[in-house]
């Protein structure tokens, strides 16, 4: 069995959340093992405090395009471990090296269109194609491939009850928020504008959660999604709490964690909602939700279903027009799914 495992995942935050349930698939099955990941800066901090994790290995993207010394220390450092396996779950030219620059004598890589690439870095090739199935499954292929049962698919993150209390303190001291008040989370943004609902849609559901159950509704999201957040504001009647900007992505799966259930589209913050148990109405537009989707049974998704998708879109706009994908989904299609979730949630709570 393997006792040096060396996990690579070079991508966004929800990626980096959607390779936890491998993670505790390779730990119960080699209780022994010495596990590191190797993923980009700053989506190290959806992996903090995760139990199956020895080490993490921070890449600078940046940094790697501007000091050539930076890539060749970084390589020999990895080098010098002696893992004697690597999992490569990124599937590009960088992580391929990676691996193969580890002297790993099992490399495992995933079936690719690069033959080449594909037989001179790897030893062991999955042969699963990940538009066929969801990610997490996609990920968990490598610990079956290696005899190891899988007991759990649900991704997960770890907020240990210090950071409960600080994000506490933190809504208290910003809004006024107290410990036990109820509120809903918006989370407006995407990493594309082609994965955003639009800002009218949020606000008539923002307005309606206030009217129907007077509690909080509180906009989040990093500073990119400062303008959407005030759009949202200017087209409610209600008020809305814009705490946009305000928390740091470290801060985030305690934030969430504390919230009723969190709405939005197709982003990092949806895959942190359902791993940290908080109900989801998620938002598909572009990217085929059966692949990217929230797993926990209270998580709910609404998608815009077209021939087109999923839909890569290398072009600046929609050769459909804006409003053809997302604006799609209707306010009465998810209210009922919204209500459900929120009154269940409150009387649980009560």
């Amino acid at each position: 069995m393997p006792s040096r495992i060396l996990i690579i995942k070079m991508r966004y935050i929800g990626d980096t959340i959607l390779i936890t349930p491998l993670l505790k698939a390779l730990k119960d099955g080699i209780p022994d093992a010495f596990i590191d990941i190797l993923v980009n800066k700053d989506t190290h901090q959806m992996l903090a405090d995760n139990p199956y994790l020895n080490n993490t290995w921070i890449f600078d993207y940046h940094r790697s395009r501007k000091r050539l010394g930076y890539n060749l220390k970084f390589f020999l450092n990895i080098r010098r471990q002696r893992y004697d396996t690597v999992i490569d779950l990124t599937n590009n030219d960088r992580s391929s090296l990676i691996t193969f620059l580890s002297g790993a004598s099992l490399r495992i890589g995933y079936q690719k269109r690069h033959l080449i690439r594909q037989r001179l870095f790897y030893n062991k090739i999955i042969d699963q194609k990940m538009k066929n199935i969801h990610i997490v499954d996609y990920h968990l292929k490598a610990a079956e491939e290696m005899g190891l049962p899988v007991l759990d698919r649900k991704p997960f993150i770890v907020v240990l009850p210090e950071k409960i209390r600080d994000i506490e303190r933190k809504l208290y001291d910003y809004i006024g928020l107290k410990a036990d008040e109820p509120f809903v989370i918006i989370h407006p943004g995407a990493r594309r504008w082609y994965k955003s609902w639009p800002v009218e849609k949020f606000a008539m559901l923002a307005d309606s959660i206030i009217e129907e159950y007077n509690i909080h509704v509180v906009l989040a999201g990093n500073e990119n999604d400062e303008a959407v957040a005030l759009k949202i504001r200017s087209n409610m009647k209600e008020n809305a709490i814009n705490m946009v900007g305000k928390v740091s992505l470290s801060e985030l799966p305690s934030f969430v964690k504390k919230a009723l259930c969190l709405i939005g589209n197709d982003s990092a913050a949806i895959h942190i909602a359902t791993s940290v148990g908080t109900p989801v109405i998620a938002l598909f537009g572009p990217t085929d939700w059966r692949c990217w989707g929230p797993l926990r049974d209270h998580d709910r998704v609404f998608a815009a279903e077209f021939s087109c998708r999923p839909c890569g879109h290398t072009r600046p706009d929609c050769p459909f027009g804006d409003s053809y994908c997302m604006s799609e989904i209707n306010f009465e299609q998810i209210w009922p799914a919204v209500k459900d979730t929120i009154s269940a949630r409150l009387k649980r709570e009560r």
